[in-house]
């Protein structure tokens, strides 16, 4: 609980819900969680819901992710974007594991009126806020800082784009690793992570 007193009187207060366990990601025995190994088997949630649109439907989200259970998953990647805060509540409560997604696309166009627009002045602050208001929930594993991502094709100026974000990451939450997805990316990458 976190409290806000002017002197003796309480202004403001706020509980935030946090969870304590410990990670490990082994290049040779896998993934670790509170050092027991557990196999992810996920699916890329993309933010919508289908036929009802991107409008948050607690019962439909909630819904969705008992089907999700019932196939035998328990981690998601929140593709493209930052999931909608219900999401990661669910994701807490019924114990997926999830890999928090924060873009689709960094300075290059992939569409006329998509994030390349603003991602010269904002990204920092968007990557630091997505950080800021999930990192307390103990579903999430990972930070994704982004996915289908031209500049990871590019050499060492995406890769410069990717360390900048890391580095956002990790001044935030030094706790999870960072992850970028490279379906463009050649052999021989200068990503170094």
């Amino acid at each position: 609980m976190t409290t806000v007193r002017q002197g003796s009187n309480i202004v403001d207060s706020y509980e935030t819900k946090f969870g304590i366990r410990t990670l490990k990601f082994d290049p040779n025995h896998g993934f670790f969680i509170n050092g027991e190994h557990v196999k992810l088997n996920g699916v890329c949630d993309h933010h919508d819901l289908g036929a009802l649109g991107s409008a948050v439907n607690e019962r439909a989200l909630q819904r969705q992710l008992q089907m999700l259970m019932e196939m035998g998953c328990n981690a998601i990647r929140t593709s493209h974007n930052p999931p909608a805060p219900e999401l990661m509540e669910f994701a807490d409560q019924m114990g997926f594991l999830v890999m928090d997604e924060a873009f689709d696309c960094w300075a290059i166009q992939k569409r006329p009126a998509d994030y390349h627009l603003l991602f010269p002045d904002w990204h920092e602050q968007d990557m630091r806020a997505l950080v800021r208001r999930d990192k307390n929930h103990p579903s999430v594993i990972m930070w994704s800082i982004g996915n289908e991502i031209p500049e990871q094709g590019k050499g060492a100026a995406g890769a410069a784009i990717a360390k900048e974000l890391s580095d956002f990451v990790h001044d935030e939450d030094a706790t999870r690793p960072t992850i970028s997805a490279m379906d463009s990316a050649k052999a021989g990458s200068p990503f170094p992570w």
